[in-house]
């Protein structure tokens, strides 16, 4: 039975971000690698990160000349945030639907967040509404076609309750399309993860071998940050029919 809208944004809320702090390191490179792909199609302008954690992606491109909008759900996170931010840009403790934004953006950004909402068109289609007309927008999704989810099946680790809908790249594009937006272009994306959090993750799920990296990535190696690919697709869509609506 999934959660309501309120019993997930009471969730997250509620999310303790210790664990996604001690992934620091790995998480600011998979932020650097996120502005790159963004720098690909446009460099400047105003840009929203909806579900912007502690913000590290955000302080990246401020620092890069965006000017910046972020909005998170958890409080602890919202507050980490402004502090990496330094009063170079705003962000809401909201969820996209209570979120108070004005006029619209030149980039919206969706790491981690499509498959987390109940309806990913409805979504899409209250973001287009803030989007400048051939805005672009960026999103990650779990690849149900990827070789990663095919090849372990029930052990995939992006199978997670907390994971409310799953994606082929074809799914995707219907989802953008009926929200009009167009597809650009499809990729895999890599993060970054300590040797130390890998293995534990891997070993939650039953994988092959997940024990012996465990006893191996202790002391030193423990936080040796590699690029890993779980089976995502990232996605660049544009608003050539401009926003739905009136923007706020």
């Amino acid at each position: 039975m999934r959660s309501s809208p309120e019993q997930l944004g009471e969730l997250y809320r509620q999310m303790d971000p210790e664990v996604y702090e001690l992934e620091l390191e790995g998480r600011d490179r998979t932020a650097q690698r996120h502005l790159r792909i963004v720098h690909q199609y446009v460099r400047a302008g105003r840009l929203l990160d909806v579900g912007c954690a502690s913000g590290l992606f955000l302080a990246h491109a401020s620092r890069a000349g965006w000017e910046v909008t972020g909005i998170e759900p958890n409080e602890k996170l919202c507050e980490e945030a402004g502090k990496n931010l330094d009063g170079k840009g705003k962000v809401q403790c909201a969820t996209m639907e209570t979120a108070r934004l004005e006029g619209r953006f030149d980039a919206i950004t969706l790491w981690d967040v499509l498959e987390h909402v109940p309806d990913p068109v409805r979504f899409l289609l209250d973001c287009c509404r803030v989007l400048q007309l051939n805005g672009y927008l960026f999103l990650n999704v779990p690849d149900l076609d990827s070789r990663e989810a095919r090849i372990l099946g029930k052990r995939w680790p992006l199978l997670l309750p907390e994971h409310l809908n799953y994606f082929n790249r074809q799914s995707l594009q219907l989802c953008a399309e009926q929200a009009t937006l167009t597809p650009v272009l499809f990729g895999r994306r890599r993060a970054w993860f300590s040797l130390k959090y890998l293995a534990f993750r891997l070993a939650q799920h039953g994988i092959l071998g997940s024990r012996l990296l465990q006893g191996a990535a202790k002391g030193p190696l423990a936080q040796i940050v590699v690029p890993v690919s779980l089976g995502e697709t990232f996605a660049v869509l544009r608003a050539e029919r401009g926003g739905q609506g009136d923007a706020p």
